[in-house]
């Protein structure tokens, strides 16, 4: 079966994408290879691949087609760990009281501590969202004539994830009754919480958890915390505050 050029460099950048999600990212993309990546396809698919169908066809060289698999990883907008943390959040939302600013401050608080610990942990368990560091990181070090379409494949990347994070926490504002405070935006909001997402994500695959214990219960029950989730909750009251038409709409 002959493939078209555009199903070829499909074929070829996927099985990139998941010798990158099975390993890591490796300095130089070592493990990144041609010769790798054929045998991939090959042993999948039983397509044959050699250098002759693929250098000065598709790509010039290896590293132009490293650099288009590490743009498509950039560009990639998916993330499983997203899903996690909201199926966490349903239980805690449905059927919640919000009749009172006392219940909702404490709603407000409690999926602070829920959503932010369930995300610590799909994060952490996460090959999409370490793969996804990796790329950003080797943004700053690619060769020189790589790093304006990488970086900028980032940018999308960011930018694409920042529209449906702001519709997220606009939706969850309005279920609990907050709203942004000024002068702020929930675009601001929403780069201050990537930022602290991508830090402390860093942290824990290097130490692991840092869990505290807070007396954050319904009844003042000690409840077990991560950084993360304490550091959300300091955001999100710098970021919003209790909406005085709640209720009346």
């Amino acid at each position: 079966m002959r493939h078209t050029r555009e199903e070829l460099r499909a074929l070829l950048l996927e099985a990139g994408r998941e010798i990158l999600s099975e390993e890591g990212l490796q300095s130089g993309s070592v493990n990144l290879t041609f010769k790798r990546v054929f045998d991939r396809v090959e042993s999948t698919t039983g397509l044959q691949v050699t250098n002759a169908s693929v250098i000065k066809r598709i790509w010039d060289n290896q590293a132009d087609f490293q650099a288009d698999v590490l743009m498509m990883i950039a560009n990639d907008t998916s993330r499983p760990e997203v899903d996690r943390t909201f199926a966490a959040l349903i239980s805690l939302l449905d059927g919640a009281d919000l009749s009172t600013p006392e219940s909702r401050s404490w709603l407000v608080q409690q999926v602070c501590r829920v959503g932010a610990n369930a995300n610590s942990v799909a994060i952490a368990e996460s090959t999409n969202f370490s793969l996804w560091m990796s790329v950003v990181a080797s943004a700053t070090t690619a060769p020189a004539d790589q790093q304006p379409r990488l970086q900028r494949a980032i940018l999308e990347g960011y930018e694409a994830a920042a529209k449906f994070w702001e519709g997220a926490f606009g939706a969850l504002s309005e279920i609990v009754g907050m709203r942004i405070r000024s002068p702020w935006t929930f675009s601001q909001f929403v780069t201050s919480v990537t930022a602290l997402t991508e830090g402390f994500s860093i942290r824990q695959r290097l130490e692991g958890h840092e869990w505290v214990s807070r007396p954050t219960g319904r009844n003042g029950e000690e409840q077990e915390w991560t950084l993360f989730a304490v550091a959300l909750e300091a955001l999100v009251h710098q970021f919003f505050e209790p909406d005085p038409a709640f209720g009346a709409r």
